[in-house]
């Protein structure tokens, strides 16, 4: 009896990590907003609604950003969140905001 040798399948691209999709949406937001001065540009880009969109898996990945440095990820937070840490003194300083967000979270025992 003859047989008919069995052909692999295609190797299907390896699926991206949320992390990694983070990571290549945040690096496009960054390359088309990085001299923009218009906050309404910045957050209304594709990429970081997109970002705003996964919603609370990547509220870590942006927290351990806030660790690192002052980020604009301050405004994605509020909206993927709800929460606003900021006291209202606070706001428009990013420094301060991220500040905020970093204490709030260590008092919840969050990171």
């Amino acid at each position: 009896m003859a047989t008919m040798p069995v052909e692999s399948p295609p190797h299907a691209p390896k699926q991206e990590t949320t992390e990694q999709r983070f990571r290549r949406l945040q690096a496009a937001w960054m390359a088309d907003v990085e001299f923009l001065s218009d906050a309404g540009k910045i957050i209304g880009h594709p990429a970081f609604q997109e970002i705003i969109a996964l919603g609370d898996v990547v509220v870590p990945l942006m927290l351990r950003d806030l660790e690192s440095g002052p980020s604009l990820w301050v405004w994605a937070l509020l909206e993927i969140t709800g929460e606003d840490p900021v006291p209202a003194s606070d706001r428009g300083s990013i420094r301060k905001m991220s500040d905020a967000w970093l204490k709030s979270r260590l008092e919840k025992g969050m990171r």
